[in-house]
């Protein structure tokens, strides 16, 4: 059975055949007219010229616009052989409407636009959305139609006219490679005050977090990236370290905070009172300045962040068990004000296990951690308890600090992450970072 054909190469064929009438017009004028010379040669142009070129013109007027010609050749070329390709595929999986003219029938393919980012690192494809192709639309993946690009986030545009897919190029290196302190020092710099960095493409606020992985999978390496980052800020950050295993994270922490560094329970839970109490400071001094901002936060009075890291918090919460109820609800109380308001005075709670799962931290903390990682190549159950059901993961290979993550109004579906390389000394860059 012959494949249809699609709205814009019948008109593409249309306007082929009109030129070539035109010339074979031309050629039977001479025929009939006995014209010869440069007679003939003035008449045939004239005629090809305003009936066949006319129409050659204008597509090549309406495909400057469609591509974009004016962002420069180099966009408008890229621009169309995504689009072409797109086209293609889209008309292989059937996403088109039938349009008739008698006994001619074409596909109608939905629009499609595309727009890049800087350097064509990135970007983002519009398709336009119907009835008829929501649902396929919702969950087709035109990454193999798009080259080296490969589509990271696909939502609805906020008319629901159009979906949005967001990729990047694949063929670029998205983890950072650090040969030394000073060029980890010079690229955090290009960063917020508020803001850390994980890989090339990735830049995100401070806020409550929970990190996942199995032993190897980069956790550590993943929050020695952070601390350097937070060391180097301009505005002071106010660390505190919980480690029930006494392991490398309470070793940095007394190397960078002794005093707010604990590896035993009482000590751990005195921690969390001390969070508290500074946390509970710092509201009333929100709730002062914000008669400046009243929808304000600690960002807009230039107030310094505290953050909690809290490691193995599985071993925590198995020795938490084992203490009475009093104590068992003193502690939860003490973590979930920290969840539940600690956001808009600056006081983030980081939450780093083997397993989220609701034997290793309850639902209600773990669903109150918005910016959720999970590195390693991990089960299917720890992507479930970390992201919920049903999301996708994406099909990669992940060596130790790769992993994905979701992010409120960045990323809501789990999206790639590549953890710096740090090829220096890092307790040196702590000390350094301290000083």
């Amino acid at each position: 059975m012959e494949k249809i054909k699609t709205d814009r190469r019948l008109k593409g064929e249309f306007m082929c055949m009109c030129f070539f009438m035109c010339s074979f017009l031309g050629v039977v004028c001479y025929h009939a007219w006995n014209i010869l010379g440069t007679t003939m040669f003035i008449i045939v142009v004239l005629i090809c010229g305003i009936v066949g070129l006319a129409p050659l013109i204008l597509s090549a007027e309406i495909w400057a616009f469609n591509n974009h010609l004016g962002r420069g050749v180099r966009y408008a070329w890229k621009h169309y052989k995504l689009v072409l390709g797109l086209r293609k595929n889209l008309l292989d999986a059937g996403i088109y409407t039938t349009k008739k003219f008698g006994a001619m029938k074409w596909a109608k393919i939905p629009w499609i636009s595309i727009d890049f980012n800087a350097d064509y690192k990135s970007g983002t494809v519009l398709i336009e959305n119907s009835i008829q192709f929501n649902d396929k639309l919702s969950s087709i993946d035109i990454s193999p139609s798009m080259g080296r690009y490969v589509v990271e986030q696909v939502y609805l545009t906020d008319d629901a006219n159009h979906y949005r897919f967001e990729f990047y190029d694949s063929s670029l290196e998205r983890r950072l490679v650090f040969d030394s302190f000073e060029a980890f020092k010079a690229h955090s710099s290009s960063t917020g005050n508020y803001e850390l960095f994980i890989d090339s493409y990735t830049n995100l606020t401070l806020t409550h977090q929970l990190i996942v992985g199995q032993t190897g999978s980069g956790k550590s390496y993943a929050l020695h990236g952070y601390l350097l980052q937070m060391l180097l800020k301009p505005v002071p950050y106010h660390l505190y370290f919980a480690d029930p295993k006494a392991s490398s994270i309470a070793l940095l922490g007394e190397r960078v905070s002794l005093g707010t560094t604990a590896d035993d329970f009482d000590g751990i839970v005195a921690l969390l009172e001390t969070f508290v109490s500074q946390m509970q400071e710092r509201q009333k001094q929100i709730k002062s300045l914000l008669s400046q901002k009243i929808d304000g936060d600690y960002k807009d009075f230039d107030l310094s962040p505290h953050i909690l890291i809290f490691d193995e918090f599985a071993d925590f919460s198995l020795l938490l068990q084992s203490k009475d109820k009093k104590v068992r609800d003193h502690v939860n109380s003490l973590i979930s004000s920290i969840v539940l308001k600690g956001r808009q005075s600056g006081f983030f709670l980081w939450i780093v296990m083997q397993q989220a799962g609701s034997n290793n931290i309850p639902t209600y903390i773990r669903d109150n951690l918005p910016w959720k990682v999970v590195l390693g190549n991990a089960e299917d159950q720890t992507y479930t308890t970390a992201f919920g059901a049903g999301v996708d993961i994406p099909l990669r290979k992940m060596q130790a600090g790769d992993g994905v993550f979701t992010y409120p109004a960045v990323a809501s579906k789990p999206r790639l992450c590549e953890f710096p390389t740090l090829d220096f000394d890092i307790l040196k860059a702590l000390e350094a970072g301290v000083m």
